[in-house]
């Protein structure tokens, strides 16, 4: 049997790649969904006034109604797309400083491993990310992926204390830390991907 070992990180980078893919199909379904709410906020379309007659009932306005309507099939929407997104982003940013990780100890990963529920979420936090900051040079972006997680740790706590105490603004912050972290994490893998393989270690073992 031919031996396939030399590949593992042509899947890995694969994985890395679907992971941050993902993200960005609902970072973007995320984007439509507010525009569709914004679109259809009854607070900034002016009101049509015909009313409509109902038997045994109070008159009522059709647009009015429809508007309404639209704004909260609009609002479930938008906070769904969100807590999918960020779960996602959450997901690459984890999932890919666990396969810097690992490289940094000389393994050799096919795909990215990632816990979840029976959901389907990932079951992952800010905090849980693996720091791989000190084993990167500067060259490769250990700074970068440094001030990235602190800011992404420091906005996760916020936001879930926000949220314990009911003042959470519909924001997208950590989800987009957790992006800009995964992405900058994805080039430190290939960084060291193409170190290993100058110095002929991708094959080795």
């Amino acid at each position: 049997m031919p031996d396939i070992a030399p590949d593992w990180h042509l899947s890995l980078t694969d994985s890395v790649y679907a992971l941050g893919a993902a993200a960005r199909e609902l970072r973007t379904a995320h984007s439509h969904a507010r525009h569709a709410a914004w679109t259809a906020d009854p607070a900034r379309i002016v009101p049509v006034v015909g009313v409509l007659t109902v038997p045994d009932a109070e008159p009522v306005r059709p647009h009015d109604e429809a508007l309404w309507q639209l704004s909260d099939l609009y609002m479930v929407l938008e906070h769904q797309t969100k807590e999918l997104y960020e779960n996602a982003a959450l997901g690459y940013a984890y999932g890919t400083a666990v396969a810097v990780a690992a490289v940094l100890r000389s393994e050799r990963p096919r795909h990215v491993e990632l816990p979840r529920d029976r959901h389907g979420n990932y079951t992952v936090t800010a905090d849980g990310i693996p720091d791989v900051s000190q084993s990167v040079t500067s060259d490769a972006g250990g700074h970068e992926l440094a001030d990235l997680r602190a800011l992404l740790i420091e906005s996760e706590q916020a936001q879930n204390a926000a949220e314990a105490h009911g003042e959470a603004e519909f924001s997208t912050t950590v989800a987009d830390l957790a992006y800009a972290y995964g992405e900058r994490a994805g080039r430190t893998l290939q960084h060291l991907i193409r170190f290993a393989d100058a110095h002929g270690f991708l094959q080795a073992g």
